[in-house]
């Protein structure tokens, strides 16, 4: 038995079982692993259609390769494995990549995407050993693909339990949340109150000095003819203002979008030279990717389309986000 020959599922109620109520986050959570792989190699990669299947342990066509580990509420420490099908590559952006130093950053991914998506990651930890050989086994087929069309494809190992608790840690954690909202913060004290407070608080530390030095009958010593006490006005609440995003602002900001199909380097004589008619030779061939620039920095790439009789372009990547905040965009 090979991978390729493997009895893989589609991702779906029958071949998930409990774990199908994850479904609907997978593509926030592919999104996520993509970026992490991204980020990783240097190169923006796509994840192809996920399919899963069930095996034991010993029974792997190829040895899967401890990586993190995780915990879930409720749970042991559960464990990740991997291995890469070798019948497809190991680079990434020209990157060798090892089955546990990808198994890595997709547990890496998932755990920022819970992190956004409930408020708390999974916890993630040391590498465990499998409990038994004949231990049951989630399997997940990630195709992973480079914009250079480097291709491999990643077996990512589970217990065969953690589809259905982790559905179950989710449910959890949004109860929790949910719950948290319904309890309202304590009211403040009113105004009023606290600058009685403050007043009498402030009262006390003022009479201090002035006990400190008494006139002959024991009384304080009265204040001299140009200090009076001062008349403070009564606190008032202040008008209630409702919060706001700082992104609202730049919303109307208009960026020049340009689509580029390739370039190419010409001496100034041939430059001279052109003439209706000429023939530029760019760096693609037919049929590539274009590339996709906001204000000349390169964000995506996409296939050239015709929409009614304009010609268009469907974004197919999208370059990772460590990429498109750092200063040189690469």
């Amino acid at each position: 038995m090979s991978w390729e020959s493997f009895d893989w599922k589609p991702a779906d109620g029958a071949s998930l079982g409990a774990g199908a109520s994850i479904l609907p986050l997978w593509p926030m959570l592919r999104s996520a692993i993509a970026e992490a792989i991204s980020a990783d190699a240097l190169c923006p990669v796509t994840i192809g259609e996920l399919t899963v299947g069930h095996l034991n342990y010993a029974d792997s066509p190829t040895p899967l390769v401890p990586s993190r580990s995780f915990e879930l509420l409720g749970t042991d420490r559960r464990g990740a494995w991997a291995a890469l099908d070798p019948a497809k590559g190991d680079k990434i952006g020209g990157k060798v990549y090892a089955s546990e130093r990808l198994q890595e950053l997709v547990v890496e991914g998932m755990d920022s995407a819970f992190e956004s998506i409930l408020g708390e990651g999974l916890g993630l930890g040391p590498a465990v050993d499998v409990s038994a050989p004949d231990a049951p086994m989630l399997l997940l087929r990630l195709p992973i693909t480079s914009v250079d069309n480097e291709e491999l494809i990643l077996i990512s190992a589970f217990d065969d339990a953690v589809a259905g608790e982790l559905s179950a840690h989710i449910v959890a954690l949004q109860a929790l949340s949910s719950e948290a909202a319904m309890t309202p913060p304590p009211a403040p004290a009113p105004v009023a109150q606290r600058a009685q407070e403050f007043r009498a608080a402030t009262a006390g530390q003022a009479a201090a000095p002035s006990a400190a030095a008494p006139n002959g009958n024991g009384a304080p010593a009265p204040l001299p003819t140009n200090v009076r006490p001062a008349q403070l006005p009564e606190l008032t609440a202040a008008p209630t203002v409702q919060p706001g995003y700082n992104i609202d602002l730049l919303l109307g900001v208009t960026l020049q979008v340009a689509v580029e199909i390739g370039r190419t380097t010409l001496p100034i004589r041939d430059v001279l030279a052109l003439t209706p008619g000429s023939i530029i030779e760019l760096d693609k061939l037919a049929g590539e990717k274009v590339d996709i620039l906001i204000n000349g920095r390169p964000i995506a790439q996409g296939e050239v389309v015709v929409v009614d009789e304009n010609f268009g372009v469907r974004i197919t990547d999208v370059v990772a986000r460590q990429q498109r905040l750092s200063p040189s965009g690469r």
